[in-house]
């Protein structure tokens, strides 16, 4: 029989509590999984039929790992449980009553690429397959199935209209084949329980209901919890409303945040004892999240010692960043002993992943991503990169296969077929056996398909031209991503998926920046590639195992913990970063920010290292940004700065010594005068009059949605449009007037120019120059005088 006695005193009260509901306010670490678990083989110790208890999660992992705890607790009894995820349970009721609603007991379920492929078909057979990709039907289907909306009563929204005419397909098809998708699954339950026969049955059908993650319920699930435990009552959820950290994808922190007013009678247990952090990192943490509007009061503390200070380092760019945090890691396992595996790096948004992995790479480093692929092997990342490929080699006929038709432009796989066999009679690469069938020498394609060919061919040829006019290699894979419709796709699409695809290219343009300035604007786009190639190349082999660095995304974060933690990119507009959220004010957004924050500090065991850069390249443009107002609110005493960022071989103060790597040579990187000759600084304690809220506030203005996301999102579809392309959010408006091609202009930076094309709204107008010595770059046309005619 398991003891109680290892449980602290709101432990053991949660796990003893009786009947009725209860709410237990887990704070990070605070050992709420061993709470769940004792709390049911309480149950069962008590006399409750493991029959009736029914207990949820959110992951197939967490449920494994409940179920494993409760077999060493309670050994057979645990097999008689209901425990999983509220998908598998509710599928598995479907199984048992579904005959009730009109499903049959063997319907299968929808994946994302089932859905995308019947949404497809679907607008095909309507002819609007040229107006709205399926991915973002898909996307907007999730979203209001997670509320409980009906898809058919959309209004407001990107391709609404189409969406209103094709959902009552979707469904009818998914009926046809007796399917449901995911969101189906919960949302058929709430039929049942709205049945005259089942749903009394599925309201006594468990005496105990237990939710685990309640915070990252949405407003179904909640519908359904509520459903399954209101006739008895017996009701207890588990959670942190600090840590509710996806309301993109659908979870209502109010679940926990009110639950007291569905439930007034509900019993509330706060857990704040932490076993997993040091105070200092506790004490940061808390400081951070009493920001926070709404929140449920708590403060974390441990038994455990104080601990080190944060160490915050602020570099001058994002490579800077990327090589301290490699040289520290370094520094850490050589000094130290540490394995590589104690260390993570968190970052908020997947782009920030590439100038890592670098760094990684040339210090050779093993590392994994979690929950993602590496920079080079993402979809867009090959598919700018087979454009840059193509230009380059007209027999790269992969490249042509891969972007032939990404974006869409119709050209289907007949035409394509008719290509390919013409090649492969005349000896001819794909290109030129396309250009052959835009002549008429492939007499089965129709005018139809010889325009949509002649179409990218001309896309080719003038990134052709673009090149040969000097563009460096930023420019031309800006030119890339507007000229071939990419922006515009992804930006059509308004999901959070397609602006990280976005922030992932203007990576790449950053990479090839870099590039520029290290090459003195002399390096090609064949030298480009083979950068590319050789960083690529060693992807295979990146954390192969144990040893390994985990980069990750902070949302990939959750629930994790290691010795050491870097966070990184810790600016205004980055994190806190506030992007577009649908049904989310400013205000709500920056508390999920706050929350983001605190869930990341509280990964670390031991350590935590705050990184920052002064600049960063965003679509090949230096953008200069603030330190995180998160700075504002860690207390003095637990933060520790350096003045400059600093060769580590000295060690930063208390947190061990830090000593250089051994990286591969590579071409030397170009640094202002001040950079290059700064004296190695010191570690000092920060002067909290520095961080003084309201010193801090009057030189941050308040927080602005469309000033900081402009730190870290591209330049807007206007920004380096071709006349005559507008977006879709354009359209029935003109560019104001401004500066024309042909105008000579000069710039205070890249000197005397010529003015090619000319685009965008006053304000944000842009313009595509050739300068005399810079060669083609986009520029702002705030930022260029005209230059008068003689």
């Amino acid at each position: 029989m398991h003891s109680l006695e290892r449980l602290n005193a709101e432990q053991r009260r949660a796990v003893e509590y009786g009947d009725g509901p209860l709410m237990v306010l887990a704070g990070a670490g605070t050992g709420k999984t061993r709470v769940l678990v004792n709390r049911i083989a309480h149950l069962v110790r008590r006399g409750v039929d493991p029959r009736e208890i029914l207990a949820v999660t959110f992951t197939n992992k967490a449920a494994g790992e409940m179920r494993e705890r409760l077999n060493d607790l309670l050994g057979i009894a645990a097999h008689r449980m209901w425990i999983g995820t509220f998908h598998a349970t509710c599928a598995r009721l479907l199984r048992l009553h579904g005959e009730h609603i009109g499903l049959s007991r063997n319907f299968t379920i929808f994946d994302d690429d089932d859905q995308k492929r019947l949404i497809n078909s679907l607008l095909k057979d309507a002819g609007l397959d040229d107006q709205v990709r399926a991915r973002t039907l898909v996307s907007q289907i999730d979203r209001m199935k997670n509320r409980g909306d009906n898809p058919a009563d959309a209004v407001g929204g990107f391709g609404d209209d189409v969406l209103r005419l094709i959902y009552p397909q979707y469904q009818k098809r998914l009926a046809q084949e007796e399917a449901v998708d995911f969101n189906d699954i919960l949302l058929k339950v709430l039929d049942l329980a709205a049945h005259p026969e089942v749903g009394p049955h599925l309201a006594t059908r468990f005496h105990h209901v237990l939710v685990d993650e309640f915070q990252d319920t949405n407003l179904v699930q909640y519908q359904l919890v509520k459903c399954m435990a209101d006739t008895h009552r017996n009701l207890t959820v588990v959670g942190d409303d600090d840590q509710s950290i996806y309301s993109w994808r659908g979870a209502e922190p109010r679940n926990l945040l009110e639950f007291d007013r569905d439930y007034p009678d509900a019993a509330i247990v706060k857990l704040e004892q932490n076993y997993r952090s040091t105070q200092t990192i506790l004490d940061a943490a808390n400081a951070v999240i009493a920001c926070n509007r709404n929140r449920h009061e708590k403060a974390l503390w441990t038994e455990s010692a104080a601990g080190e200070p944060l160490l915050w380092e602020e570099s001058d760019n994002e490579r800077d960043e990327a090589e301290f945090v490699a040289r520290a890691i370094k520094g850490l396992v050589e000094a130290e002993g540490r394995d590589y595996s104690d260390m993570a790096i968190l970052y908020r948004t997947r782009a920030q992943s590439r100038a890592l992995e670098e760094e990684m790479r040339h210090y050779r480093i093993d590392y994994r991503l979690v929950g993602d692929v590496s920079f080079f092997q993402r979809r867009e990342i090959k598919d700018g990169l087979a454009y840059l490929r193509l230009v380059l080699h007209a027999g790269a006929d992969s490249c042509f296969e891969r972007i032939v038709n990404v974006p869409a432009r119709g050209i289907g796989k007949t035409t394509l077929g008719r290509v390919r066999e013409h090649a492969r009679r005349t000896g001819m690469c794909l290109l030129d056996a396309a250009r052959a069938g835009v002549r008429g020498d492939i007499g089965s394609l129709g005018a139809g398909a010889r325009k949509k060919l002649a179409r990218f061919i001309q896309l080719i040829d003038g990134l052709r031209d673009v090149s040969a006019a000097g563009a460096s290699v930023a420019e031309f894979l800006v030119q890339v991503v507007e000229r071939s419709g990419y922006r515009d796709w992804l930006e059509s699409e308004n999901t959070l998926e397609a602006q990280g695809r976005l922030e992932n290219l203007a990576q790449l343009v950053s990479m090839a920046s870099d590039f520029d300035e290290e090459s003195d604007g002399e390096g090609t786009l064949a030298e480009f590639d083979v950068r590319v190639s050789l960083s690529s190349s060693v992807d295979e082999s990146d954390g192969r195992g144990e040893g390994a660095v985990t980069l990750m995304t902070i949302h990939a974060a959750k629930g994790l913990e290691f010795p050491v933690v870097f966070l990184c990119g810790m600016e205004d507009g980055l994190f806190p970063s506030v992007r577009e959220r649908e049904h989310s004010d400013v205000q709500d957004a920056m508390d999920e920010e706050y929350r983001l924050a605190y869930v990341a500090m509280t990964r670390a065991r031991e350590r935590l290292v705050l990184t920052s850069a002064r600049m960063r390249r965003v679509w090949g443009e230096s953008k200069f940004n603030r330190p995180s107002r998160f700075f504002s609110h860690i207390p003095s005493e637990c933060l520790a700065v350096r003045a400059r960022p600093v060769s580590l071989d000295g060690g930063p103060g208390g947190h061990g010594s830090y000593s250089r790597g051994a990286p591969e040579p590579r071409p030397p990187r170009r640094r202002s005068a001040h950079s290059a000759g700064r004296a190695r600084g010191r570690v000092r304690q920060v002067d909290h009059d520095e961080f003084d809220q309201r010193t801090y506030e009057d030189d941050v203005p308040a927080f602005d949605a469309d000033a900081d996301m402009a730190q870290v999102a591209p330049p807007s579809a206007a920004g380096r449009r071709r006349p005559g392309r507008r977006s879709r959010r354009q359209r029935g408006s003109e560019d104001s007037a401004g500066l024309a091609a042909g105008s000579v202009v000069v710039h205070a930076t890249f000197g005397a120019g010529r003015v090619l094309e000319a685009s965008g709204p006053s304000g944000s107008r842009r313009l595509l120059i050739n300068f005399d010595d810079a060669g083609l770059k986009t520029v702002l046309e705030r930022f260029v005088e005209p230059v008068a005619s003689p």
